[in-house]
């Protein structure tokens, strides 16, 4: 198999909205570390493929499409073999056309989204280059643990999930992956790929662009070995960074934050942990291996979902607010969703959700893209139950859903089951990461 690299710099200019954390007219006013996009891009005989691992918080899927096709007239990769992975900053503009219910002042101008498109001509150059550089690659897979991220649904006495307290008790995706690529020939370095999860909120709400903890670690491994490092979220959706910012709630609820950090402190806390934890298995690999054949695979996974309010309580709920709320700048959150719901029920019923999924796969390693903030059981099941020895999924990847709980997590509660119902009219079922697990297995199976 071929391999290139390459990246580029697409920082934004100071006064755009930063993205995440529900803070509105939060504008940048400098910059912590600059917003990178990544390539390695991947042949072998007539198969080509690209992961790209962007510096942004996620991009919907409309905006892909755009990406990749931009991508494909100039690098000539098929669009449905580009994987976008976002690492889910949130020191980085709103680069997607959605909106969440109670952010009305969230980039009202939609600067963010013309700022993706004004990218896409320098990511699609990236692309170019990675594919120009391509060399017969060998390459050495390593796995460990890692305390880069921490669940951060942690419980009160009662039960109650809330405030984003790391739990280090509570089950989550603590692996890590690497992959060290060298020439063939020569034996030089060619780039460096990483992934485990944790979500990218080192920084806080710090008003300068950053590409928070994961740029901490990208630029320590590659100041230490000279090459561009590809990096790949994994299931963030219950993973926070693993910081040492104290919270107390009150009512017994307090603990190390697992939301957000206190700045760049943090940013680099975490980012020097995970850059440890990496390089202690990069620097003590020794068997590389040449026999890495690229598959791909590309299936529609169809899975459950649901109106969240009945009609019978979206009208309880209308009934409790007077007719002035209509007319608010921002109305309750409550009265908002039981408007959305009434005219959804009013529209034929749509109980299915599908999305796009394309696997990779190389020698031992396979990627599980979702567009989706996954939760941790899921990308354990994938590990536990695939047939390729690393199996990789990833977060925000060609779209962005909202949350992906698990069934245990939706019956808990807590803002990730909340939260998912202010981005999409319709939610998941509870079964439906089950369902979702089970076709993205079937299609590892294929290609391996």
């Amino acid at each position: 198999m071929q391999v290139g690299f390459s990246s580029v710099d697409i920082t934004p200019e100071l006064g755009i909205y930063l993205t995440g954390y529900g803070m509105p007219e939060r504008l940048a006013t400098g910059v912590h570390s600059p917003l990178m996009a990544t390539v390695m891009m991947m042949k072998d005989g007539d198969t080509e493929a690209a992961v790209i691992g962007m510096d942004w918080c996620f991009v919907d899927w409309e905006l892909t499409q755009d990406i990749r096709r931009g991508i494909f007239e100039a690098a000539g990769v098929p669009e449905k073999n580009i994987l976008f992975c976002c690492s889910h900053t949130h020191s980085a503009p709103h680069t997607t056309y959605m909106r969440t219910l109670g952010r009305v002042a969230v980039d009202p101008e939609n600067k963010g989204v013309e700022y993706v498109k004004n990218s896409i001509p320098a990511i699609a150059d990236a692309v170019r280059r990675a594919k120009a550089s391509m060399h017969e690659a060998e390459a050495c897979f390593a796995a460990g643990k890692t305390e880069t991220g921490v669940s951060r649904r942690g419980m009160d006495k009662l039960g109650r999930v809330t405030g984003f307290i790391a739990d280090p008790y509570a089950i989550y995706d603590s692996n890590m992956t690497v992959v060290r690529f060298k020439d063939s020939a020569t034996k030089e370095d060619i780039g460096i790929l990483v992934h485990c999860s944790a979500h990218n909120t080192a920084m806080g709400g710090d008003r300068r662009i950053s590409s928070d903890w994961c740029g901490v670690m990208k630029d320590r491994i590659s100041k230490h070995y000279n090459v561009p490092v590809v990096f790949v979220n994994g299931a963030i959706g219950d993973v926070g960074p693993r910081t040492n910012r104290w919270m107390d709630l009150g009512k017994d609820n307090f603990g190390y934050s697992a939301g957000g950090g206190d700045g760049a402190a943090s940013a680099e806390e975490v980012g020097y942990r995970a850059a440890s934890d990496a390089l202690a298995l990069l620097n003590n690999m020794r068997d590389f291996r040449s026999d890495l054949p690229l598959k791909t695979n590309t299936a529609t996974i169809t899975v459950p979902q649901e109106i969240p309010i009945s009609e019978e309580e979206a009208h309880q709920i209308m009934e409790k607010y007077d007719s002035q709320t209509e007319k608010a700048v921002e109305p309750p959150i409550d009265y908002q969703l039981a408007k959305i719901a009434l005219n959804t029920w009013k529209q034929p019923p749509q109980p299915e959700f599908k999305f796009e999924q394309t696997v990779i796969a190389f020698g031992p390693l396979a990627f599980a893209p979702f567009p989706f903030e996954m939760f941790s059981v899921f990308s354990l099941r994938l590990r536990k139950f695939g047939p390729f020895q690393y199996t990789l999924l990833t977060s925000n990847t060609n779209g962005r859903n909202a949350y992906f709980p698990d069934r245990g997590a939706i019956a808990c509660g807590g803002y990730e089951v909340s939260c998912r119902k202010t981005i999409r009219p319709y939610v998941l079922t509870p079964e439906a990461g089950d369902l979702a697990v089970v076709q993205t297995l079937e299609l590892l199976e294929s290609i391996k």
